[in-house]
């Protein structure tokens, strides 16, 4: 068996223990999907036939299990890749002390904790990346506010007119410390009027020290004030550090970034068969990029969408430091292909149904969820229509301003070479942007 022929149990989406009657029962429900005139392909079609075929008959299927377990390595590529840490692999473990995600070993009844995925894949050990904001940073940031909110109630005290009684610096302090008091309890934030109370307070207690000092205090006296607004702007920050931090940790736990891959390919596309093959088939493809250090791999994502537009589906996502892959795949022929002006994609010269994949916009949606600074590129990935038979999809110019179009093994590369010239970093805040927009299986 060729190292480039697809598996007939995946294809079919039985077990390798199936008995007949459930590879007949899976075949049958497959041609219903990939039929031509179910908007399958003849390729496809053929290829459902030929795993059928070989898959009914026992001595055929002991044939075939014989030679899908000598499948010769992969001949090296043309093209190098970048040198990654080496893969190795998912490791096997006992279903009762396999890690289902980032709430595994959590007691019943309790919320889950870290994005949940039900395809893990353990990252290597040696390879550990750096994680961005790191666990527990907030608490660093907090400490600096508080040193910067020191800092600046000491040069009040030094800065305070002798003349002044102590008294009004204390009304001046006690709003400043109401401030993020109110903050930290949801209950209380949402009160407008306590906010106001704060303020008014602050302001009352500057008019009325501000009356009692002479003219040549006044100005020292004004310094003061604007020490006190600025240290107690750095009391009114802490709390909403703190809460960010908590948020993103209870987002992204710590345990769920020792694994590379999110998600299941073709998740939530219950009934089409086809497109879930094409997800499939990508995904093992894309997921080879899991051996370079800090890249993480998200499959089925629906990005959010424009009113009056349906959300597109995006197979993969590929990120590692701030750069980020957005990646759809499509089954279509063997052919000459092209870009509009528009970000569609043409065969020789003409649109066609299903060019315009909408790569586009899901490229733009996805940059207004994540963070700033973060570089996203779109990527489609063109399987061919008759895996067996038909050469590769031909792009004379594969490249549209941020967008990029081959056939999958040229996107991979791509994909490849493309996030090598970034730092191998994890950033926890672009999966939590991409938590919200998972398909579940």
């Amino acid at each position: 068996m060729r190292s480039d022929q697809p598996d007939y149990y995946e294809l079919l989406g039985v077990e390798r223990t199936a008995e007949p009657e459930e590879i007949t029962r899976a075949y049958r429900r497959a041609m219903r999907a990939v039929h031509p005139d179910a908007s399958g392909t003849s390729g496809l079609f053929r290829l459902v036939k030929t795993a059928y075929d070989t898959l009914k008959d026992p001595a055929s299927r002991a044939a075939y299990d014989a030679r899908s377990r000598t499948v010769p390595p992969e001949p090296p590529r043309s093209r190098p890749e970048p040198e990654p840490a080496p893969d190795p692999g998912p490791r096997p473990q006992p279903e009762s002390g396999r890690k289902e995600g980032a709430g595994a070993g959590r007691p019943s009844g309790a919320p889950p904790r870290g994005p949940s995925f039900t395809k893990p894949q353990a990252a290597a050990p040696v390879s550990a990346p750096r994680v961005r904001p790191r666990f527990g940073s907030h608490w660093i940031r907090v400490a600096a506010v508080a040193v910067w909110t020191v800092v600046f109630l000491a040069a009040v005290y030094v800065l305070w007119p002798a003349g002044l009684p102590v008294g009004f610096l204390l009304l001046l302090a006690l709003p400043l410390v109401a401030v993020p008091l109110v903050a930290l309890e949801p209950t209380l934030r949402s009160l407008s009027w306590l906010w106001a109370l704060c303020v008014l307070m602050f302001a009352g207690g500057a008019v009325l020290a501000a009356a009692e000092a002479d003219g040549g205090a006044f100005w020292t006296l004004c310094a003061a004030l604007a020490g006190l607004a600025a240290g107690g702007a750095g009391l009114a920050a802490s709390p909403h550090l703190v809460r960010k931090g908590r948020e993103l940790d209870r987002l992204i736990a710590p345990d769920s970034l020792d694994y590379q891959i999110f998600n299941v390919p073709g998740a939530g596309l219950d009934g089409d068969l086809a497109r879930q093959v094409v997800a499939r088939e990508s995904a093992a493809e894309m997921e080879r990029l899991a051996r370079l250090d800090g890249v993480r791999i998200v499959h089925a994502l629906a990005p959010p969408q424009p009113p009056g537009q349906g959300p597109h589906y995006v197979e993969h996502v590929v990120l590692r430091g701030d750069r980020l892959a957005v990646v759809m795949a499509r089954r279509w022929p063997a052919g000459t292909y092209a870009w509009t002006g528009k970000g569609a994609i043409t065969t020789v010269g003409r649109p066609f149904p299903g060019g315009d994949t909408g790569i586009g916009a899901a490229v733009k949606e996805i940059r207004k969820v994540v963070p700033r600074g973060v570089r996203v590129r779109g990527f489609v990935a063109v399987l061919p229509d008759d895996p067996v038979r038909s050469p590769r999809a031909r792009f004379p110019e594969p490249e549209y301003g941020d967008l990029l179009a081959g056939d999958l093994e040229q996107v991979r590369e791509r994909i490849a070479a493309w996030l090598g010239e970034g730092d191998p970093v994890v950033d926890r805040r672009v999966l939590a942007a991409l938590l919200p927009h998972l398909r579940r299986p």
